[in-house]
């Protein structure tokens, strides 16, 4: 194989990771804007409906780890491929239940399949390309994840509105169908030496082992909280109570997260390279998200544009999340990249199983059992905000997590 060629095959093997992590991210933040829907349809309450899209997080969480070892065992093309269709399934199961159950297992098969997603970015990141590159690559990852973000939310709004919720959730699953064939046509697995069970292992044991892998890991699950709390499920029927907007309107405010983030990722690390210090940056822009965010939440000052544009500037500090798997990269030899990725974003993701639900709790604590004259459940601005103080604490740990993660710096090159 020429130089060339392995080039175009590093370009094609990532590219289609990137896609993967597209595709799963639509299909995991697509019921953000299905709430009313669901809630009028099944009958069930904010806590019932926080469950339910929680339950693609659980298996998601769980199985980071395993699929990492997986990935480092068997490669990308058969982890993605497999992913693919499991993915498309759980669309098909979700988009034809009948009742709460059948929507909970088809979200968890939507979990499972998307769990090696972001981690074989990171594989492929770490098999093919310059180390000096991962930070980048896994921005750009995020960045094309969060435009799936971007597409669950308000253009997926527009076609449930015209389309209804269950036709639209068809059409994904028929789209992971195409997909999958696609990657199983034209997907390449690289050629290495099989590894043995216990030096896979033992890369588990590396990073598991180590303290500020772990500290890393919180540091990331709190600063996605803007994705996994707010934009994936609780920021647009905030600002539908604070502007008494359309969903279609309140949904800008996910997209907004979504960019912010998607951006946040290149330019973070675009800045720890320019500054020659990971550390550095995570601290600044965490700080910018904590600021941004209490203005964008607590202030009554700014009006639905300016509150947008908060909401960017969060979004876009938050990216730095993906800065903390470069410096997790650097904890592990290179052949573990895949068990670094998949250790890590365990620990980021657990953001979602446990706050998604735990707001949606801290609403139903917080409206008392208000209830409209028809028995609906009433949520007014002053309990999303009462809620939203967990997600600002979040914040603030995360600010001192920061502290006490280690440094990255790169040597030049010559």
């Amino acid at each position: 194989m020429t130089s060339s060629d392995s080039r175009k095959f590093a370009f094609l093997s990532i590219s289609l990771c990137w896609l993967f992590y597209m595709f799963s991210y639509i299909a995991r933040v697509e019921p953000s804007v299905l709430q009313n829907d669901l809630m009028a349809e099944f009958g069930i309450t904010s806590t019932i409906l926080g469950v339910i899209i929680s339950m693609a997080y659980f298996p998601y969480v769980i199985m980071q780890i395993p699929c990492g070892v997986i990935t480092d065992k068997l490669g990308t093309k058969t982890v993605v491929s497999v992913s693919y269709a499991l993915c498309s399934i759980g669309a098909l199961i979700f988009a034809s239940a009948n009742s709460v159950a059948q929507l909970e297992i088809g979200r968890f098969l939507i979990g499972l399949a998307s769990a090696p997603a972001f981690l074989c970015c990171g594989k492929v990141a770490s098999d093919f390309f310059d180390k000096r590159k991962y930070a980048m690559l896994m921005g750009i990852a995020m960045c094309l994840g969060c435009l799936g973000g971007i597409l669950g939310s308000s253009p997926t709004a527009c076609l449930v509105a015209k389309f209804g919720w269950r036709l639209t959730t068809y059409i994904l699953a028929a789209f992971g169908g195409v997909l999958t064939v696609i990657t199983i046509l034209f997907m390449k697995s690289k050629q290495t030496q099989k590894k043995k069970e216990n030096n896979l292992l033992t890369g588990l044991k590396t990073i598991a082992r180590n303290p500020k892998a772990w500290i890393l890991g919180f540091y990331g699950a709190m600063t996605y909280l803007p994705l996994s709390a707010l934009a994936e499920l609780w920021v647009v029927p905030f600002m539908q109570q604070r502007y008494g907007i359309s969903t279609e309107k309140a949904a800008i405010s996910s997209i907004i997260l979504f960019i912010g983030f998607a951006l946040g990722g290149i330019i973070s690390a675009w800045m720890a390279e320019k500054i020659n210090s990971y550390k550095k940056t995570i601290i600044i822009f965490t700080l910018g998200i904590i600021i941004a965010f209490l203005i964008a939440i607590y202030n009554d000052a700014i009006d639905f544009n300016a509150c947008l544009i908060m909401l960017f500037i969060g979004g876009t500090c938050a990216g730095s999340n993906t800065l903390a798997f470069t410096i997790a990269y650097d904890l592990v030899p290179a052949e573990f990249g895949g068990t670094s990725a998949g250790f890590l974003n365990a620990l980021v993701m657990f953001s979602g199983c446990i706050f998604q639900p735990l707001l949606g709790k801290l609403l139903d604590f917080f409206r008392n059992g208000m209830v409209t004259t028809e028995g609906a459940p009433i949520y007014n601005l002053s309990m999303y905000r009462s809620a939203f103080l967990f997600v600002i604490a979040g914040l603030f740990l995360a600010i001192i997590a920061t502290f006490f993660i280690h440094d990255v710096k790169h040597k030049e090159e010559n």
